[in-house]
């Protein structure tokens, strides 16, 4: 503790030979990897074990509503995720970076631990329905405040190749989901007995203790404690102001995300399972595939963004999302297993070439001292609107009008809307921050527009 506390004394004078230590580094990348990882493990959970919560929370006459009352379920967390970005995106632009983050962890595993512990409708009745959407609610607050401050975090400690580090943590989300799908897969085995699925949960509110010790034991970013006396009383209010082709653009950005996050992660599973004849069990095992490619090819489109640029890396995403989903869904219904695994990779790599340069791209659109805010409410709002509504959406269109190759469809369109939108909105924003450098105490440096 008092070595910490020194670091950090030493951080508020300047001295550039901590931050610059590359044994400091690899300890805030592997933290906020590991607590990343952690808090998305948590809130993929009710994703992978949709129908099983279904079936244990809500009464439903036949499968189809079944799997509409989980969707719901799922996607109360997204109806407050906005707010959590609203109230931890304050926290850290105003009290600090590691604040939010860490009680964003701590506050996590508590719905989490509920949920494994929670009755069934059989036993309790609406009560059972009602405190479900309630722990997710809370998932949603929570992750609001995780999803981009950990980018935000590293990124601000770590100067040299921002595209591949914020690909890193881009792809250590995957690493929670991973280990959500790898106990999907294990918990759904016909020895497993019928409420092995709470295991998984309880799992993950002990992770979340683990992950508040690794946040308690980081360092604060010099680029805060430089400009923590200038923070805005309302930042929301000097984003709006200041930046607002910026959080518009963060906004669009989220909504394509969203589309592509959840069609991997949540409707693939659905597809597979209900239109394509697996079982879930099967189904999950398919798609962890998908998401390690996702998870391997983040870093990888990263530094691609170093290379030409995140907002070139983002155009070339959004060119491969208007043919690539057809050839995905081509794949997926041959039915073989090379197919199927061929086509949930090729999807993990459409993704990753949006999520991998998205990090390096949102932290140039904000300053220090709204950058917090900027992001995570801009970014989320927009996230939170297609994340939980792609996946049940896909599923009515798929019953109503019986053509497979709706989802394809779909993302080409979310694709084809998002250049346009990125297109429109990127020429007009006249100013572009580069993250300043170790021992700099000025405002970021202003950067011609990419």
């Amino acid at each position: 503790m008092l070595k910490l506390k020194k670091t950090q004394e030493l951080f508020v004078k300047g001295n550039v030979m901590n931050i610059s230590n590359q044994a400091l580094k690899r300890k805030i990348l592997s933290s906020s990897i590991i607590g990343n990882a952690l808090e998305y493990y948590d809130f993929t959970l009710c994703g992978i074990f949709i129908s099983i919560l279904a079936r244990e929370f809500f009464y439903a006459t036949d499968a189809t509503t079944s799997i509409l009352w989980g969707f719901f379920a799922f996607s109360a967390a997204f109806w407050t995720r906005p707010l959590g970005a609203f109230v931890f995106g304050y926290i850290g632009d105003k009290f600090g970076r590691k604040v939010a983050l860490t009680w964003s962890i701590v506050l996590m595993g508590i719905p989490t631990f509920i949920i494994s512990v929670l009755p069934s409708y059989e036993s309790i009745g609406m009560l059972a329905p009602i405190i479900l959407i309630l722990c997710r609610m809370s998932q949603g607050l929570c992750t609001g405040g995780e999803c981009n401050g950990v980018a935000i975090f590293t990124l601000e400690h770590l100067k040299t190749k921002p595209g591949f580090v914020g690909g890193i943590i881009a792809g250590s989300s995957g690493i929670g989901a991973l280990l959500a799908m790898f106990m999907g897969f294990l918990m759904t085995q016909d020895f497993m007995p019928s409420w092995a699925w709470r295991i998984s949960f309880a799992f993950g509110a002990i992770a979340s203790i683990v992950g508040y010790i690794i946040r308690k034991n980081t360092v604060e970013t010099l680029d805060f404690i430089n400009v923590k006396n200038k923070a805005a009383s309302a930042p929301l209010v000097t984003v709006w102001r200041d930046n607002k082709q910026s959080f518009l653009l963060s906004i669009a950005l989220g909504l394509y995300m969203g589309v592509l996050a959840y069609t991997l992660l949540v409707f693939l599973n659905i597809y597979l399972s209900q239109y394509i004849g697996l079982t879930l069990s099967q189904s999950i095992f398919y798609n962890i595939f998908g998401y390690t490619a996702y998870m391997l090819f983040c870093p990888i489109f990263g530094g691609f963004s170093d290379k030409i640029s995140p907002v070139q890396a983002l155009k070339f995403s959004g060119r491969l999302s208007l043919f690539a989903p057809f050839l995905v869904f081509s794949l997926l219904q041959i039915n073989s297993g090379f197919s199927i695994i061929m086509g949930q990779i090729l999807f993990g790599v459409i993704a990753a070439s949006s999520y991998g340069p998205i990090h390096y791209f949102l932290q140039t659109l904000f300053p220090t001292t709204n950058r917090y805010t900027g992001i995570s409410i801009g970014f989320t709002i927009g996230l939170s609107l297609t994340a939980a509504t792609t996946p049940p959406l896909l599923t009515y269109l798929l019953n109503t009008y019986s053509n497979l190759y709706i989802p394809a469809i779909y993302l080409s369109f979310c694709g084809a809307l998002w250049l346009t939108v990125l297109g429109y909105l990127y020429p007009k924003i006249k100013t572009h921050y580069k993250m300043h450098k170790v021992g700099d105490t000025t405002d970021p440096a202003i950067a011609k527009a990419t």
